[in-house]
């Protein structure tokens, strides 16, 4: 659906911005976009995060309890909140910092592309020289504190293809050029180690990332071979993922980190013949458009300017639109901040518009620019997100309109243009109350119920819980909250009719995620939950059914065999539990990340309530628990 949306997004640019002024306007106004994440990320990294950190160092608990995080000294959970922590990678708005950087990598080679290549016209050199340098100092410094590898090998080949292609004239970087370049590289480079936005860890960990991406790669064309046409279907990556993750891989990645095989495993061949036939298409009709140019170049400099306003007042129409949006979202963007960039980015706008009306803006730098983006996203991947692939279609967009400058002035009838207006808006009011609002609905009630169980008014939790199922249909988190919160008034009251509701409520959660291996080892851990309450031996044979789906699901996780071969061990099943004992220790020795490895985990089993027969797990860590399985004479394999 988002990458539906962000196409579509290049019609109206295509129908509405149609002359020179228009585009360079529209480019203005997305360069001046590219400074408010820009100045977010950098108020982050040199403002926020510093405190934070001494703020954690002076309390730890204190921190992690504000932050509602259960996380023991030692445990996993905490070496990845002070990873996060002490990361020195901004992300502002974005959920990681290679997003950022591929936002920030095509309009940060636009800037540098015009101002080169407006560089001969004496009129606008000294506001376009303003312009440039103000444009490049807010955006390339926090470009270079993403440490974005990918995005930077991306915008050393755009440089490298405007220097080579940019010239009308057939010129080719001299020696002047060359050492300018390396000069202001070596420049960006002190002041990136000099506040430490840079390290020797982002050159020496390259091939352990290129190793990485191999294997998620490895791991996509195995699903792409198990589903050829039709995919995985899109938002179902991570949940597949599992199922085809080497053993050697380091995280279960959102998509493949390549925006050809997220396109081919998600939607199918066809999918992936048809998105590569748009580009086709573009190039066909970007040479054929071109050619007529070339023909016809006397009556391309009479075109006309164009309505340069609607493009600014459309930008300015976006600021309210964007708080409403966030509103919505529970999300409002630092208002002493959004304070300080709105008036940075509208002076960006205003120094680019004299450019905008007297400079020109060469295909070359809007082709170099989509270059950059599909070059980063060929290794990052975020082909799927809006805030990303956007700038790509707009981009592709505006490159077609100069190659097709308007020959013909087609003008709708009334009737026309309110039957279209009238099917937008139409089209725009159902996806909001059919998609849009259903989501943000379960997000309303899922925090009143967490309201009123922190208040311990469980029955108004649970109608909150209720209600938000109802509201979204197809979400299982209302669920998974439900089926916790029942299994815990169960567990507490011993009620036969908590029992079922809790039943109904947790195969309610597999119904809607049947490729999830977290669901079904989360449902194992509450029926185990309930084994050691309640010392019902069906309700260990249940636990046994959700991590044994779990581990089909995710058959080279390592912890998942683990669980599940204590369960075994717990249900008598010795033959098989050293069976599963032995895998779960040979996928550990194959992982090479230590933050995964069976020595820093425990494996899920509470507190006996009632006396039985099995013991609660007593060794240390998780590895310790299956080397003693594994020797013990009952499993079959003991040494």
């Amino acid at each position: 659906g988002r990458r539906a949306g962000v196409g579509v997004a290049s019609f109206p640019v295509r129908q509405v911005v149609r002359w020179a002024c228009e585009s360079g306007g529209t480019t203005a106004v997305m360069r001046a976009l590219a400074v408010f994440p820009s100045m977010h990320a950098s108020d982050q990294y040199f403002g926020r995060t510093p405190p934070a950190r001494r703020a954690y160092e002076d309390d730890k608990e204190g921190t992690l309890a504000d932050a509602g995080i259960v996380a023991p000294e030692g445990s996993v959970e905490r070496e990845q909140f002070e990873d996060r922590l002490y990361s020195t990678e901004p992300i502002a708005t974005f959920t990681l910092a290679n997003s950022l950087a591929g936002f920030l990598a095509p309009w940060l080679l636009c800037i540098v592309g015009i101002a080169v290549l407006n560089w001969s016209n004496q009129e606008l050199r000294r506001r376009l020289t303003l312009s440039a340098v103000a444009s490049i100092l807010l955006v390339a410094g926090c470009f270079v504190l993403t440490k974005s590898r990918s995005a930077t090998i991306a915008v050393i080949a755009g440089v490298g293809f405007l220097a080579v292609y940019g010239r009308r004239c057939g010129w080719r970087p001299g020696w002047k050029s060359l050492v300018v370049g390396v000069g202001s590289l070596a420049v960006i480079f002190s002041l990136a180690v000099s506040v430490g936005g840079f390290d020797l860890l982002v050159l020496t960990e390259s091939s352990k990332s290129l190793l990485y991406r191999v294997q998620y790669w490895q791991a996509s064309l195995a699903m792409i071979a198990d589903a050829p046409w039709f995919g995985c279907g899109p938002g179902n990556f991570q949940q597949s993922y599992t199922a085809y993750k080497l053993p050697a891989a380091s995280e279960t990645i959102a998509d493949p980190h390549n925006f050809l095989l997220e396109v081919w495993s998600t939607s199918g061949s066809l999918s992936m013949l048809a998105f590569l036939g748009v580009f086709v298409c573009f190039a066909v009709q970007l040479r054929n458009g071109l050619a007529a140019l070339r023909s016809d170049s006397a009556q391309r400099n009479t075109e006309e300017v164009g309505c340069v306003r609607a493009v600014y007042w459309g930008a300015l129409a976006g600021v309210p639109l964007g708080f409403i949006a966030g509103l919505t979202v529970s999300y409002l963007p630092d208002t002493a901040l959004f304070m300080v960039g709105l008036p940075v980015a509208a002076g960006i706008v205003f120094s680019w518009h004299s450019w905008v009306l007297h400079g020109r803006l060469p295909i070359v730098v809007l082709l170099a620019s989509a270059g950059v983006l599909l070059i980063n996203l060929s290794a990052a991947g975020g082909i799927s997100f809006a805030g990303v692939a956007l700038s790509l279609w707009l981009l592709l967009a505006t490159a077609l309109n100069f190659a097709e400058w308007p020959r013909s002035t087609l003008v709708w009838s009334g009737r026309t243009a309110c039957a279209a207006a009238t099917a937008a808006v139409v089209i725009a009011v159902s996806f909001w109350y059919s998609t849009f609002a259903p989501v943000l609905n379960v997000k309303t009630h899922l925090a009143r119920a967490n309201g009123w169980q922190e208040q311990g008014r469980f029955l108004e939790a649970e109608d909150a819980l209720l209600a938000a199922t109802s509201v979204d249909s197809f979400s299982v988190e209302p669920w998974q909250a439900l089926a916790r919160l029942r299994l815990s008034r169960w567990l507490d009251h011993g009620d036969s009719s908590r029992e079922k509701a809790f039943v109904a409520a947790a195969r309610e959660t597999l119904r809607r995620d049947r490729r999830s291996s977290a669901a079904h080892q989360a449902y194992g851990d509450w029926y185990l939950a309930a084994y050691r309450a309640r010392d019902d031996q069906p309700l260990l044979e249940e636990a046994i059914f959700g991590y044994r789906r779990a581990v089909e699901l995710y058959p080279n996780y390592n912890f998942g065999h683990a669980q599940l071969a204590w369960a075994l061990h717990l249900a008598g099943q010795s033959e098989e539990s050293g069976l599963v004992v032995a895998e779960a220790l040979r996928l550990n020795r194959l992982n090479p990340h230590q933050e995964q490895n069976l020595a820093r985990r425990k494996v899920f089993d509470p507190p006996r309530r009632v006396q039985s027969q099995e013991p609660n797990p007593t060794c240390d860590n998780t590895e310790q628990l299956m080397e003693s399985l594994r020797s013990s004479p009952d499993s079959g394999l003991s040494r």
